[in-house]
């Protein structure tokens, strides 16, 4: 029985793995376009989007809805321990991309907030910017949506190459893997 099951997951796996490079480049496609160089707000003042990539060509730009979200904060909690891999690359890799998270709160804010959550990724501040809004992670009255957008740095222009939101049982905070495998739980 138990081989039974093992084939089974094995044959379910590849199907899954076929199914995810589909979903990775629809997802590139859905999010292809070009990107304004925003002056966010940092600590020290103005920052454009273009001079938060530092050395990288690309960026993750995670879309935060701020303090108020309990969920944002639980992906940046699991955040905090791959950002480094994100920017310095895996060991053998080559793909790395400076991590940034915006969110509407202001700088004050955030830096407060990520201090007393031991977060070490940079953060700033998208307020009084049409940034959420214009790479469709807001509402209409303006409120942000969490998810990510990944930015190339391409001819001296800003483009996005792929995007996705961020929900409950989402791919992107390991804790939901756990709680799936539990009985009784809501994502099992």
């Amino acid at each position: 029985m138990e081989d039974t099951i093992a084939k089974e997951l094995e044959a379910l796996h590849l199907q899954m793995s076929e199914l995810r490079k589909k979903e990775v480049e629809l997802k590139q496609k859905w999010g292809a376009c070009e990107v304004a160089d925003y002056e966010l707000q940092g600590p020290e003042g103005a920052v454009k989007l273009s001079e938060a990539f530092g050395v990288h060509e690309l960026m993750v730009l995670v879309h935060n809805m701020g303090r108020q979200c309990p969920y944002c904060t639980l992906w940046a909690d699991g955040f905090k321990s791959l950002y480094e891999y994100i920017e310095k690359g895996v060991p053998g890799g080559k793909t790395r991309a400076a991590f940034l998270v915006v969110s509407p709160d202001a700088p004050g804010v955030q830096e407060e907030y990520a201090g007393s959550r031991g977060w070490g990724f940079r953060m700033l501040s998208a307020r009084d910017t049409s940034l959420f809004k214009d790479l469709g992670y807001a509402d209409d009255q303006g409120n942000p949506w969490p998810g990510v957008s990944i930015l190339k740095k391409e001819g001296g222009k800003l483009k996005r190459v792929a995007r996705d939101f961020f929900g409950p049982g989402d791919d992107y905070n390991s804790v939901f893997s756990f709680f799936r495998l539990m009985p009784g739980s809501p994502m099992s």
